[in-house]
């Protein structure tokens, strides 16, 4: 249970963070990638959002392993 809360926190931090800096770069106050992202395909996009999410995973996993039932 402890790591599932500590997981929400962090994502609710995450989530924070991001829309804060998206705020901050809309007035000009923090730096933003200036990238053309436009010739990228959505294929490619969501292939790129499923591996960033499967590397999170792991890490989480690696930092937190599952506890081993007696059987």
């Amino acid at each position: 249970m402890k790591p599932l809360v500590t997981g929400a926190i962090i994502g609710l931090l995450l989530v924070v963070f991001v829309f804060a800096w998206i705020y901050l770069a809309s007035q000009g106050k923090v730096p933003v990638i200036q990238a053309p992202l436009e010739w990228v395909s959505t294929p490619v996009r969501i292939a790129a959002l499923l591996i960033l999410a499967a590397v999170v995973g792991v890490v989480y996993f690696a930092m937190f392993p599952a506890k081993k039932r007696p059987s």
